[in-house]
């Protein structure tokens, strides 16, 4: 029997029995990860670099790495999550709950001691382990579901889906086809494509999608749900309501439905007290007659309308005829359906809807509950916290149904802006972080903008020019071949520009992951790779052993590669090229230089090197883009430093940094 069928459970998080032990290097590559959680069934893993904790890996945080960068350059620990929820293995399964919506995480990390890397704790383990009495108070799936499910064609493609799922911060959209559900796509399915380094932009979502989705009524219970989900491995539910689909059903709905059961016992509460007072209004009816009813229920602002055993309208306050579009019209002794012949369309619709929840009022001796969406008058749309309670004479035939809904449209708009707003949280507080000035938010709104909308055009005009020198060179003649082959260099060149700029932008958003860092060691590898990549050239690099400092290793090999680089492009022309790396006391403090032997540059530009797209060589004389600078400047200002350059054109250059205190 598993915990989830164990009435009565008050475990602990030490009590949950399959808690995620999986570790990977920060160093893997994300794609290769992400295959790993994948062939060991774990939706994530801990994130362990030179022993030590740096964060947790999951499917969705993985995704949204991927959505702003190439997963193909991504390593694990720039796509990690380094602030999980914690608790201990003593943390009551209630406050573990609590954890997770208060952080808006699918996984909390059970750890021991300070410096223990831990275990996690998957929300789906979490939920079988809180036990069925944590949530039978729930009664429906439709109390609890993500109402106005995001759907999209099948035929649309992966990339569209993804834009969609990222705008709005839900964990599926629907596919359809023919006005009908046909599959889901989740992150989970976006995990499985990111691994095999999938071209997302030319997959369609029909390819990947998980087909035959399974749908349950929004009058199933929620405990019925979770035994769904539970038996088919999934975490997402379709809800439907009179044959059309309504919401979707997720593990995180219920989890998060259960930080507010204290709500759910002050609705039971004024619950009762409503039907107390709705008692007392029957009563006074059956006494002082219908008219003295109606003038007690005319002065409520809540819907309230008195039907009779075969759902025929007996009474109704103003406030219901005004809603259902029936001021004026004789609705004595009318069913819904004969009322919405009388009514417009959209309300008709709002007729019939209401029609198909009465039978289940009626088998629901307590009342039934759920949320109504109305058009009003002028357009807009209201929404209705609706209560039927059915009334049965002492030998149980039906007496009357009293219908009790109070307008929550002030409150379901709030609750939408809220949403809205936690949509947009991580850019509020990334443009409110203080390590981001205002030019590097434009370097990086710019970074997006030309990532996006250049680089299929770029891919149209590199592609059609090929076709065209291809198939019609003889048509094209020398000169045109010459002029169209200029063409194909400046697209590439601006491919180029573009991948820069991403990688200018992914280094500063990056964060810091400071430890004793041996740079000696880091420039004597970037050096090999220049060597082993270029074998005839002879290069004499002096290295200086020994040289430590406590930095980002990542973004400091970054800083290296860059200025080697550049040392090592302007000595080309050099005869006894020398490059070296070393570290000496400046007036400012300690600093490390770059220094080479190679053409310079005039000493009145210095000034202007470390701004992105400054080049003082045309690109027939040295390739660039005039990036690489500005990512150094930027990574160093990050650590706390400075960077300068000291050249005289012909005499080479040297370029110092400092890394802060």
């Amino acid at each position: 029997m598993s915990l989830l069928q164990q009435p009565g459970h008050n475990g602990t998080l030490g009590d949950v029995c399959s808690p995620i032990l999986l570790r990977l290097p920060a160093e893997m590559p994300l794609a290769e990860a992400l295959a790993t959680l994948l062939t060991h069934r774990v939706s994530g893993a801990i994130v362990m670099c030179d022993e030590r904790y740096v964060g947790i890996i999951t499917e969705r945080s993985a995704a949204r790495a991927c959505l702003d960068s190439d997963p193909a350059s991504l390593m694990l620990g720039e796509a990690c999550d380094p602030n999980p929820p914690v608790g201990q293995p003593h943390t009551d399964l209630r406050e573990a709950y609590r954890l997770l919506v208060r952080h808006g995480s699918r996984h909390i990390r059970i750890q021991n001691v300070p410096d223990d890397p831990g275990v996690l704790i998957s929300e789906t383990e979490l939920l079988a382990a809180l036990g069925v009495e944590h949530f039978t108070h729930l009664d429906t799936v439709g109390h609890v579901m993500s109402p106005r499910p995001h759907t999209i064609p099948a035929s649309a493609g992966v990339d569209q889906a993804i834009r969609q799922m990222r705008q709005y911060n839900i964990g599926c959209v629907v596919a359809e086809a023919a006005g009908k559900p046909v599959g889901v796509f989740t992150f989970h399915d976006l995990t499985v494509l990111l691994s095999r380094n999938a071209r997302i932009a030319d997959i369609t979502l029909s390819e990947v999608m998980s087909p035959n989705p399974i749908f349950v009524q929004t009058s199933t219970s929620v405990w019925s749900a979770a035994q769904a989900m539970q038996q088919a491995d999934i975490r997402h539910l379709l809800v439907m309501r009179s044959g059309r689909l309504v919401g979707v059903l997720s593990e995180h709905d219920i989890v998060t439905s259960l930080e507010g059961r204290y709500v759910a016992f002050l609705r039971e509460i004024i619950a009762e007290q409503e039907q107390e007072l709705i008692d007392q209004r029957v009563r006074l009816a059956r006494r002082e007659g219908e008219e003295r009813l109606r003038r007690i229920i005319e002065s409520t602002p809540d819907v309230v309308i008195v039907k009779d055993g075969e759902n025929r309208w007996l009474i109704s306050n103003g406030t219901g005829l005004r809603l259902f579009g029936l001021t004026g019209v004789d609705y004595a002794g009318l069913t819904e359906q004969e009322l919405a012949r009388v009514a417009t369309p959209l309300v008709a619709q709002s007729l019939f809807e209401c029609a198909a929840t009465n039978d289940l009022a009626w088998s629901t001796p307590d009342g039934y509950r759920y949320i109504d969406r109305l058009p009003c008058p002028d357009g807009t749309t209201c929404y209705l916290d609706v209560i039927k309670k059915p009334v049965f004479n002492p030998d149980g035939s039906r007496q009357m149904l009293v219908v009790v809904g109070r307008d929550i449209t002030d409150r379901v708009l709030m609750e939408e802006q809220v949403r809205a707003l936690n949509a947009t949280l991580e850019e509020r507080v990334a443009r409110r972080t203080a390590e981001l000035s205002a030019t590097l938010a434009e370097l990086e709104s710019f970074s997006y903008s030309v990532s996006h909308d250049l680089r299929t055009p770029l891919r149209a005009i590199e592609g059609f020019s090929s076709v065209v020198m291809d198939e019609h060179a003889a048509a094209l003649g020398p000169e045109g071949l010459d002029h169209l082959g200029r063409v194909r260099d400046a697209a590439r060149r601006m491919a180029s520009l573009i991948d820069d700029l991403l990688d200018l932008s992914r280094h500063v958003r990056k964060p810091l992951q400071c430890r004793d860092t041996d740079l000696s060691a880091t420039a004597a590898s970037i050096a090999r790779d220049f060597l082993d990549a270029s074998p005839e050239r002879k290069v004499r690099f002096e290295i200086d052993p020994g040289i430590h400092a406590e930095c980002d290793p990542v973004l400091l090999r970054t800083v290296l590669e860059n200025l080697i680089g550049n040392a090592w492009k302007f000595t080309r022309p050099v005869d006894a090229p020398c490059i070296r790396f070393g570290v000496h006391q400046e007036p400012e403090g300690l600093a490390y230089f770059v220094a080479d032997n190679g053409v310079g540059f005039n000493r009145s530009d210095a000034t202007k090197l470390f701004t992105p797209f400054q080049r003082f060589h045309t690109a027939a004389e040295f390739e660039g883009s005039g990036i690489g600078l500005a990512t150094v400047h930027r990574i160093v200002r990050r650590h706390g430093g400075w960077i300068r350059a000291e050249s005289q054109a012909g005499k080479g250059a040297t370029f110092l940094f400092s890394l802060g205190a």
